[in-house]
């Protein structure tokens, strides 16, 4: 390979030892993922090396299914990546992801695309938010309003998964003047305060039905999972509701507002803070 064997010289801006404990490796990468790629040499070598010196600090092997597993990759582009402007994370990151599908085959190449739909999850906008609100007041009586008032303060407000919320009953709902707490039962008990501002939708169902009986839909028993789901759709206008981007919402506006890691980790009902690694490239530098 000429322009690989021409490349020997290639010297990145990393510490003496450090290049010299990974150096063969990304050398060998490069000569037999080149062949197989429609990037030179000269393109693999700054990306192979960047992500091999982070998988080598996270204490993995020099070996492909360590260094290319495409979580491994993934994990490389939040972590390491986070500074870098969005065109230049996607080069890196399509360059990565040739290699790691050339070297380990079918398996990477559906791991990646479990990862794309992991990544499809991002934040509503604002204005999406604000099309939402005007959404839930359209809704055709009290009880249809109030539940879709109390899904988007749940949700917006609070970061409740699906299933939160459908369980969720008014008796564990404490208001004050100033404050609105949910009181989470059973898998990931904890109390989360509403934000003030998406408090009035929880309040407003809360008022509805004298502070008994579910959050969300008054008629069903808390166990169906697609109850939001056929909510949504016999609603008009049709709009596109998942809780799951609501939470990111809710959690990329508690990282952005500064809220210490532990505190959301506890109030979000998480064990460990790999669980925000899809949501961080949202996050705003």
């Amino acid at each position: 390979m000429v322009e690989g064997s021409g490349q020997r010289s290639y010297r990145p801006q990393l510490p003496a030892k450090d290049w010299q404990a990974i150096s063969a490796y990304v050398y060998d990468v490069v000569d037999r993922a080149e062949p197989l790629v429609v990037y030179s040499a000269r393109e693999l070598y700054p990306a192979v090396t960047r992500l091999t010196h982070f998988a080598r600090t996270e204490y993995a092997p020099l070996t492909d299914d360590a260094v290319f597993d495409p979580y491994m990759v993934n994990r490389f582009i939040i972590h390491h990546l986070a500074g870098y402007n969005r065109a230049s994370r996607n080069t890196i990151r399509a360059r990565l992801r040739r290699v790691s599908e050339a070297l380990l085959g079918d398996g990477a190449v559906g791991k990646f695309r479990a990862l794309g739909k992991a990544d499809a999850v991002r934040p509503y906008t604002e204005a999406e938010q604000a099309a939402l609100e005007g959404w839930s007041r359209a809704q055709t009586s009290a009880e249809r309003r109030t539940s879709a008032a109390a899904l988007l303060s749940l949700g917006f407000g609070a970061g409740l998964t699906g299933a939160e919320i459908i369980r969720l009953r008014l008796e564990n709902v404490a208001t004050t003047d100033t404050t609105c707490v949910v009181r989470i039962i059973g898998e990931g008990a904890r109390d989360v305060p509403v934000l003030h501002e998406w408090s009035a939708g929880l309040r407003s169902r809360y008022v509805h039905l004298n502070g008994q009986g579910w959050a969300f839909r008054a008629e069903q028993r808390g166990s169906n999972v697609n109850l939001i789901t056929d909510f949504v759709s016999r609603t008009a206008p049709p709009m596109e509701i998942q809780t799951r981007r609501m939470r990111a919402t809710w959690l990329v506006g508690r990282l952005e507002a500064g809220t210490p890691l532990k505190t959301l980790l506890r109030v979000a009902g998480l064990q460990s803070a790999e669980a925000l690694d899809r949501i961080l490239p949202f996050v705003s530098e």
